[in-house]
């Protein structure tokens, strides 16, 4: 399963490979994912939703929800190139998608040693 991400999060124990990707190389994977019906979305503003809709031509549902991980899964981070200062102004800000940096994250639960450790 691909996860939609607009942050870049550990939500397990495990081992992460974060790599950049350029935007194309994240629109053919989101694209592939929703031709399978393959993702899910963890984008937590309707904006960014909006961003990567322009984007990518697939339907982004907005979800606040907590991500989980399962073997297997990939994770596509779209987040922005900087941190907001002030975040009273947070949900007043309209990026545009150069803002964002695309990234590919792989994850590997621990073995069962190093739970054990």
């Amino acid at each position: 399963m691909i996860l939609l991400l607009n942050a870049a999060v550990m939500p397990a124990e495990g081992h992460y490979t974060l790599k950049q990707i350029s935007q194309d190389e994240f629109r053919t994977v989101l694209r592939d994912a929703a031709a399978s019906d393959n993702f899910q979305s963890y984008i937590g503003y309707p904006e960014t939703a909006r961003l990567l809709e322009e984007l990518t031509g697939v339907e982004i549902e907005v979800s606040r929800k907590q991500a989980t991980l399962a073997v297997g899964d990939v994770m596509l981070i779209m987040k922005l190139r900087h941190r907001v200062a002030d975040l009273s102004t947070k949900m007043a800000l309209a990026p545009s998608i150069n803002d964002f940096e695309f990234y590919r994250c792989d994850w590997q639960p621990l073995t069962k040693r190093e739970i054990q450790e």
